[in-house]
């Protein structure tokens, strides 16, 4: 795993040597039933590179987080006797040669359709905090925490829209629909001492905003 993440770098550092770059700042949002919120967030930074005007490479390092809710084992009387706190996040690298279907010149307000085949390392983290409740005196109730970490390589793909900004510049706001091929679950599910199975491939929206070079004039 850690030969893949050298080479995702090194064709990083070859790939924009001599191409237009633009910076990227990547905020998404993933619906999952099993977190709290029914979602968990990804947030991230990366940079596109325009090798030509239908082809254009995305490197970026972002971050995955969410929590699911909080477990409370209660005993008959219905008092609680446990607590159980999940929580799980994946720093991951993604490649994604992303493919545009328009491949003219743009103006303010103009927009082109895209596909993101992404191409996923991530380092997942699922902690477990678990309480056992001293009933007579909680101030002695003890609390373990059980951590396990894995790498992971996975597939993801994405549609949507990229809208130019301005005629000044090439920045853009682009509108995603995903779907993540990260599966934080297998992990969570180690972590859980209950061994409950957990998958957290699912669809994502997200925006993501290009911070481009100055166009040139006429």
């Amino acid at each position: 795993m850690k030969k893949n993440l050298l080479c995702f770098l090194l064709i990083l550092l070859s790939v924009g040597l001599n191409a237009q770059i633009r910076g990227l700042i990547d905020l998404s949002l993933y619906r999952n039933t099993e977190f709290k919120g029914n979602a968990y967030f990804q947030g991230g930074l990366g940079i596109e590179v325009k090798a030509f005007k239908f082809l254009k490479p995305e490197f970026t390092t972002t971050y995955y987080y969410g929590s699911l809710e909080d477990y409370n084992k209660p005993d008959a009387a219905g008092n609680i006797i446990s607590t159980s706190q999940l929580s799980a996040g994946a720093l991951n690298f993604g490649f994604t040669p992303k493919i545009c279907l328009s491949c003219g010149e743009y103006s303010a307000g103009d927009a082109l359709l895209q596909i993101l085949p992404i191409y996923n390392i991530s380092r997942i983290e699922a902690q477990e905090k678990y309480t056992l409740i001293n009933q007579n005196n909680p101030s002695l109730s003890k609390t373990e925490k059980k951590i396990v970490t894995e790498w992971q390589q996975s597939i993801g793909i994405g549609i949507g829209v990229d809208i130019i900004l301005s005629d000044k510049n090439y920045d853009s706001l682009a509108v995603n629909l995903y779907y993540t091929g990260v599966n934080m679950g297998k992990a969570l599910a180690q972590a859980d001492r209950t061994q409950t199975r957990y998958d957290s491939r699912t669809l994502g929206f997200g925006m993501n905003y290009y911070l481009g070079f100055k166009k040139k004039k006429d």
